[in-house]
């Protein structure tokens, strides 16, 4: 190639060259958009919950803890197995677990806060009986009482002291606990303090009818519990086989994530376990 020719190519080297900084430019920038807001969408979602569990932790180090857990789980299950699909996977998985693993500790959380909710109506009703009024009632059965039941009870009372209504402290208390024995303790305070009545009465005669619901609830729970666990041992029990069947003879199993109709195979059996599941889960799931 002659050096005429040569010259003639520098500048078209230079337009490419400038084209594909500038690419890499806006693509780092959209990505750094992207990233800030994924930041601040994570930071906001779980930060209410994570408050409203009265869990205290920086979301920053949380969000960069839960980044770095996640590129270190994925990148393993790739140097482990070689495929790209079990990353993905492990990645997606990843970045689901601290909306679940919150979404459990909530619930977990409400479940605790119901089963003392006769023991918390009898310590309003009794503070009632007593002489004091309902403010000094729910801060004295907040002080008797264990955690979650003590710092909901304690927040309310804050709200009241920075001038929150009762109304509307008792409206954020169902927000954060919404479960039907939250809504009846409200309504019945609230009904209370606004047309009078014998509320203690009021509250120990609800404080009988949830602590006999939740012992049917809970007679119920031991009854279904065999079908709870069929439907977890049947969801599992695919996931051991194939992997059995990968430990003793993996070349004719490779067929199942080599090939997209293994793929097509495993996605329907996902479906169909899923949807197996579901409907045990339902069955076994009775209201009281």
């Amino acid at each position: 190639m002659s050096g005429a020719a040569i010259q003639g190519l520098w500048p078209v080297l230079l337009a490419v060259f400038a084209a594909a900084a500038a690419a890499l430019a806006l693509a780092a920038l959209i990505g750094r958009q992207l990233a800030a807001r994924h930041r601040a969408r994570f930071e906001q979602a779980v930060g209410a919950q994570m408050r409203e569990s009265f869990l205290f932790v920086d979301i920053s180090r949380l969000f960069v803890l839960q980044h770095l857990l996640a590129a270190s789980a994925t990148m393993a299950a790739w140097l482990l197995t070689g495929r790209w699909q079990v990353a993905l996977l492990v990645a997606l998985g990843a970045g689901a677990l601290p909306r679940f693993a919150l979404r459990r500790i909530r619930r977990r959380r409400q479940q605790a806060f119901r089963q003392q909710m006769p023991d918390l109506l009898l310590l309003v009703a009794g503070g009632l009986r007593a002489g004091s009024g309902l403010g000094q009632a729910l801060a004295q059965a907040a002080a008797e009482i264990d955690a979650p039941a003590r710092q909901e009870l304690g927040l309310v009372m804050r709200e009241q002291r920075l001038g929150v209504g009762l109304d509307q402290a008792l409206s954020a208390l169902s927000r954060r606990m919404p479960v039907e024995e939250t809504t009846l303790f409200a309504s019945a305070l609230r009904i209370g303090a606004e047309a009078g009545g014998s509320m203690a009465a009021t509250l120990e005669s609800l404080a009988d009818a949830t602590r006999r619901k939740l012992a049917i609830e809970a007679k119920v729970r031991a009854l279904t519990a065999q079908g709870r666990l069929q439907a977890w041992v049947m969801g599992a029990l695919p996931v051991v086989l194939a992997l059995v069947l990968f430990a003793i003879d993996p070349v004719s199993m490779r067929a199942l994530v080599d090939t997209w109709h293994g793929w097509a195979v495993c996605a329907g059996v996902a479906l169909l376990q899923a949807a197996g599941v579901l409907m045990i889960r339902r069955i076994v799931a009775v209201d009281v």
